[in-house]
């Protein structure tokens, strides 16, 4: 494998397995915000995200991946720094500067989306590409899981004060404070930062020619132009291509209702009575899993079809949300519903093999960003379908918002709704086809 190859693996490795997420809520609460600040600095986050998505994918065609690369490493390092100067018990300093570390981690997201996975892939021998960026990505998948194993063992345990205190006892130091231990995992992350910053900075930027052209170009104002224009032609581009248009509306429609249930696992887990000690074990089990199936899903995407392997993601997905709905108590319960959690993994892989597979270099980054946006958009939507669903489930039902029943009767739509928007997305996909062969016709 090239050096850019290893060094993406080591990049997304550092970047997305994060100490402190299996704290995340805690943490933010810990250091005295509310749940609805919480949930506002998580908007302002994703409006960062959805704001620089296309136009950080546009500047990376346009300048070059490796600066928007370099970048995320830089503001990841920054964004670390702000948690880890965090005040304890000083509310308003505390909320600006999470504004402020919203602001910064949503515009990491944004550099590095799209942009690491396209300099990547470009620096991969081209007639080997099919072959080995499969492998890239089975090797990636296992990477993360064993990541996230690591982190949301570690994480949970550093921030528990008493068992901290007791370890930095037996080593000699003397009592630290609650509001300096819960800070343990925020330092060592930003230590990862750095060396996430470092593993950027080796990373080395393919020449293709339309990065000479750019050089030989120069002037930012001129190459700033053209980066917009590169995001109207690419967005025409998707629109007009029915293999991609086709792959974003498919990652559309699975994306946000299996990210959906993540999102709101917990509550399901409490639904089948499940206490939360168990929750970390459910997600290191979770990860175990996508760790043996890289190679399954590296297997399907270089010797299955696309038609293939979307109606095996099909399957999976809605007999996933089909325990939901209808869920068994207990960890049979969650056991069911294990093909919806491994459904993202498969659902990445196939759309970054497919679609990195159809674009041509001079608007990779700029494509990949499209999936991102649109996809983080879909999932923004969804989550308020489902609150006003739940709101009106709560007046059908006559009960409080906190009353289970309005979770479970809420989940007994998902599969429905996942069935009904998948059959009108292809009756609309068989409809455009019909027009653009009779168009091409006329």
């Amino acid at each position: 494998m090239p050096l850019n190859a290893r060094l993406f693996i080591w990049f997304r490795l550092l970047f997305n397995c994060r100490l402190y997420y299996p704290i995340f809520t805690v943490l933010f609460l810990d250091l005295g915000l509310s749940i609805g600040e919480f949930a506002a600095l998580n908007v302002v986050w994703a409006i960062t995200i959805v704001l620089l998505e296309v136009p950080s994918g546009a500047l990376a065609d346009q300048f070059g991946r490796r600066p928007l690369i370099v970048a995320a490493g830089w503001l990841m390092v920054a964004e670390m720094a702000v948690l880890c100067l965090m005040p304890v018990g000083n509310h308003d300093v505390v909320l600006w500067l999470f504004i402020l570390n919203r602001i910064l981690s949503g515009t990491a997201e944004a550099a590095a989306s799209g942009a690491d996975e396209a300099l990547t892939y470009d620096s991969l021998p081209q007639a080997e590409r099919q072959v080995l960026w499969p492998k890239l990505m089975a090797r990636l998948s296992r990477a993360i899981a064993i990541g996230f194993i690591i982190t949301s063992v570690s994480g949970g345990l550093l921030y528990d004060h008493e068992k901290v205190s007791v370890a930095l006892g037996w080593l000699g130091f003397a009592d630290i404070s609650r509001a300096w231990t819960m800070k343990i995992p925020l330092v060592l992350n930003f230590i990862i930062g750095i060396a996430c910053l470092l593993v950027t900075l080796r990373m080395k930027e393919p020449v293709t020619a339309e990065t000479l052209a750019a050089q030989a170009r120069g002037g930012w104002l001129h190459e700033a132009r053209l980066a917009l224009g590169r995001i109207l032609e690419t967005g025409r581009w998707i629109w007009n291509t029915e293999a991609a248009f086709t792959l974003i509306l498919l990652g559309v429609l699975f994306d946000s209702i299996i990210r959906l249930f993540l999102t709101v696992s917990s509550n399901f887990y409490r639904l089948v009575g499940i206490t939360e000690a168990w929750y970390g074990v459910i997600g290191t089990v979770a990860s175990l899993l996508g760790l043996a199936t890289a190679g399954l899903m590296e297997r399907m995407a270089t010797k299955g079809t696309l038609r293939g392997n979307f109606t095996w993601l099909v399957v999976m997905t809605f007999v996933g949300l089909w325990f939901a709905a209808y869920p068994q108590p207990g960890f049979l319960g969650v056991a069911l519903v294990v093909p919806l959690m491994l459904g993202m993994r498969f659902l990445q892989f196939f759309l970054s093999h497919y679609l990195n597979a159809i674009v041509d270099s001079s608007r990779r980054a700029t494509a990949l960003s499209f999936r991102g946006l649109t996809m983080n958009l879909a999932y923004g939507v969804m989550t308020l379908l489902f609150g006003w669903h739940t709101g009106w489930l709560q007046g059908q039902l006559g009960v409080s918002s906190e009353d289970p029943q309005v979770f479970a009767t809420s989940l007994t739509w998902w599969p429905w709704w996942f069935l009904g928007t998948l059959a009108a997305s292809l009756l609309w996909l068989r409809w455009r086809r019909y027009g653009a062969q009779t168009n091409r016709r006329l």
